[in-house]
Order: C-alpha cells, then sequence, then structure tokens
C-alpha cells in the first residue's frame, strides 16, 4: 500500500484529502505544521508527500527546498497544493524539483491522476537506477573472475615446469592434460555469474587431486557434503577454490605432519555453510614464515568480490569468518567459514 503524508495548516482540506486518498487505498498521514515534517519521515517511510504552499512561518517553498536537499529525502516525490494562480510560484516549485502540483479547491479526478503519476514515476526511475547498478556490479564482477584465470594459470604452469626441469615429462604430461581439462570449465564457468554447486565440487576435486600430485601427496582431502540437491544450489564460480589454495599453499605446505584438509557443504533454510578446515601450521606461524608478504592477488580478489556481492540486493548475505584453531595450547590449523544465501540464480 502507497502511504503519503500531508502538510497543511487547512483543517477541512487535511480532512477532505484524508477521506479521498483513504478511500482511494492509500495509507495517509497528516500534520498540520511543517516543523514536525523531518521528525515524521524519520519514523516512517512515505511514498510521496503532498505539501501546502501557504503554510505559517517558512513556506512551502521554503520547505520545499529543504526536502530536495535532504540526504535521506530528496527523491521523495512532492505534490505541491496551492490556491494561487501565480506562474512564477509554480515555476519556482518546478525549478525547485516539486513533481507536480494540484489547486485548491481540490479537483478529486486531478487529484488522483496526479499522485499515481508522480508516484509511478518515481518507481520507474528507482528500477531504472536499480538495473544499471546491478547492471555495473555485474561487470565489476566479471572482472574480477576474469583475474583469477591469469592467477590460477600461472600456480600452475609453475609445477609443470618443475616437471619439467625434473626431466619427469609422464608427469608433466599428466598434469598438463588434467590441467588443460580443468582451465576449459574454468573458462565456461567465468562466463556465468553463477554455477551449482555441483560443477563447482566437480572442479574444485580436479583442483585438490591437481595439487595432490604438484606437492607429492603430502596431504589428503576429504568432501563432505550434506545438502539435499547440489544442482539445484548455485554458487559463485570460483568461490571456494582461493581458501582452498590458500590453505594448501600457507598452511599444509610448511606443516611436518601429514596434512588434511576438509570441505564441508551443508545447508539450511536461510544460507549454504561451507566449512573449509586444515590441520597445517596456522596464520600465526605462516605469518612468520612470510614477514613481509603481501596478501596474496587471489584472496584480495575474493575479498572484492564478496564486497561487490553484498551491494547487490539479489545475492547480498555473503559472509566469511576465520577461526584460528588450537590443540592443547597449539596451533593446530584454520578454519574458513563461508556462508552464502541460497537463493541464487
Amino acid at each position: 500500500m502507497d502511504s503519503i503524508l500531508i502538510v497543511d495548516d487547512n483543517r477541512q482540506v487535511l480532512e477532505q484529502l484524508n477521506l479521498l486518498l483513504t478511500n482511494a487505498g492509500y495509507h495517509v498521514g497528516f500534520i498540520p505544521r511543517a516543523d514536525f515534517m523531518f521528525e515524521r519521515l524519520a519514523k516512517e517511510p512515505f511514498d510521496l508527500l503532498l505539501l501546502d504552499i501557504n503554510l505559517p512561518g517558512k513556506s512551502g517553498i521554503e520547505r520545499l527546498q529543504e526536502i530536495k536537499r535532504h540526504p535521506l529525502h530528496q527523491d521523495l516525490p512532492v505534490v505541491m497544493i496551492t490556491g494561487e494562480d501565480e506562474r512564477d510560484t509554480l515555476a519556482r516549485c518546478f525549478e525547485l524539483g516539486a513533481s507536480d502540483y494540484i489547486r485548491k479547491p481540490i479537483n478529486e479526478v486531478a487529484l488522483l491522476s496526479r499522485i499515481r503519476s508522480a508516484i509511478t514515476s518515481r518507481r520507474y526511475v528507482e528500477q531504472r537506477l536499480r538495473l544499471e547498478s546491478q547492471k555495473a556490479l555485474q561487470s565489476k564482477l566479471r572482472m574480477l573472475s576474469g583475474q583469477m584465470n591469469p592467477h590460477f594459470i600461472f600456480n600452475a604452469l609453475a609445477s609443470v615446469q618443475a616437471y619439467v626441469m625434473t626431466n619427469d615429462n609422464e608427469k608433466a604430461i599428466a598434469y598438463l592434460s588434467e590441467f588443460a581439462g580443468l582451465m576449459r570449465r574454468n573458462l565456461e564457468n567465468s562466463m556465468r555469474p553463477f554455477i551449482s554447486m555441483s560443477e563447482e565440487l566437480d572442479f574444485i576435486t580436479t583442483y585438490l587431486e591437481l595439487e595432490r600430485m604438484r606437492f607429492k601427496g603430502s596431504f589428503a582431502y576429504e568432501i563432505r557434503l550434506y545438502v539435499s540437491d547440489p544442482e539445484e544450489l548455485m554458487i559463485p564460480p570460483m568461490l571456494l577454490q582461493p581458501y582452498l589454495e590458500n590453505a594448501i599453499v600457507h598452511g599444509l605446505r610448511r606443516s611436518a605432519q601429514p596434512g588434511l584438509l576438509v570441505l564441508e557443504v551443508s545447508e539450511n533454510e536461510d544460507c549454504i555453510r561451507c566449512i573449509i578446515t586444515d590441520n597445517g601450521i596456522g596464520r600465526a606461524a605462516a605469518g612468520r614464515l612470510y614477514p613481509g608478504a603481501h596478501q596474496s592477488i587471489a584472496m584480495s580478489n575474493i575479498e572484492a568480490r564478496l564486497e561487490i556481492l553484498n551491494m547487490d540486493e539479489r545475492s547480498s548475505g555473503f559472509n566469511v569468518t576465520v577461526d584460528d584453531l588450537v590443540t592443547g595450547g597449539k596451533a593446530a590449523g584454520t578454519k574458513v567459514t563461508i556462508c552464502l544465501p541460497k537463493d541464487l540464480h
């Protein structure tokens, strides 16, 4: 139900407008003095303001100026109520941003028509701005997603180089074969804003196998899936891989004990929860090994992607927490929890 706030010091006009607009299906609020206008607007959202020009104290034109300068209410449509027939006054109202005007005595048909027009125009502008904002956000996401490919390729080619340098051509060929398939899927996925959880987990499995080959089987991994239909759950591509890579390179790679990496995916009514746990050396020890290291490109990229996704009202609700695991007073690895909205499409 659209809501309208009326500001007019004439009680008969207030009663007439209240009855007319209520019968027309609008929610109506009214105040006789504009001194309380912003206080009322702060308490309750309104879709349109009916503002009398001839108010006591500051005129309706001055109040209109205040509205259009206010950062929270400057987009509120304002229809002026006037008993005057002066073109200069009305022209001034339009210059200041009034959507329309209605003359006293009030014509009911004209009033309802102009109110509908003002509210519809505002909704149209809001929709256009929302669509433009969504397009801009999607462009930024595609750019950031595209940046993951060179980073990912660089790391993989470094592994191939290591095999070649040790004359292990058989493993180099096997690695390149798996890597080619992985890159093909990665490039295909990067063209889509969301992919199914099933597709993401297939990609992750191949990626983890390549990393095990790269680090000579120094860690094991498990993928635990507790969701009803992974084909129906949607997720941004390459969202989990940077966190898994971070766990392998900075946690498990430097550990003296056999490494274990666990990815657990579950769901509830509101969200998908992805928990990545490793038994590596922990963040503090990794920081000591690389005291001057900057945050990786992949992690900086993923944080930027999550920030942009949360700016889009259609996909807001992404959240990431990182916890240090401790056993017997000693670092026992890292736990990353990623929460995603469940209704992505």
